[in-house]
């Protein structure tokens, strides 16, 4: 790998990280109720949609990270274990925790795209 590159993947991660501080400091901010990792998104979103492409390293970098995606979830791991005892004490709340927050969010899903349908035939049919 050549030194322009490298150099070029750095700025290319900057950006994201830059897009992310962003965004955690408007929504500290601003105190607004959406994570600060979300507004990041927009802001890099619409900084897309303002250049109306990704530039090469960008997709390079973003292609990279998310083929190593599994490695960012070595901390949560590593909690997990560090916690066990705790984990295994408090089973069974979180089993159905997981259970119960999985099918209502299963619901809101399936009654929003039902709702959204109904709202899309509604509007064909008037025009």
């Amino acid at each position: 790998m050549n030194r322009r590159r490298i150099i070029s993947w750095a700025v290319a991660f900057l950006a994201l990280v830059a897009c992310n501080e962003a965004g955690r400091l408007i929504a500290a901010g601003l105190h607004l109720p959406v994570p600060g990792t979300v507004i990041g998104l927009l802001i890099l979103l619409a900084a897309l949609l303002v250049m109306r492409r990704v530039p090469t390293p960008l997709r390079e970098m973003t292609v990279f990270l998310l083929a190593h995606l599994n490695l960012f979830y070595v901390p949560a791991g590593v909690g997990v274990m560090a916690y066990l005892a705790l984990v295994r004490q408090d089973l069974w709340p979180i089993i159905v925790a997981l259970f119960l927050s999985t099918f209502l969010a299963t619901l809101a899903a399936g009654l929003a795209f039902h709702w959204t349908a109904k709202f899309v035939r509604d509007d064909e049919s008037g025009t």
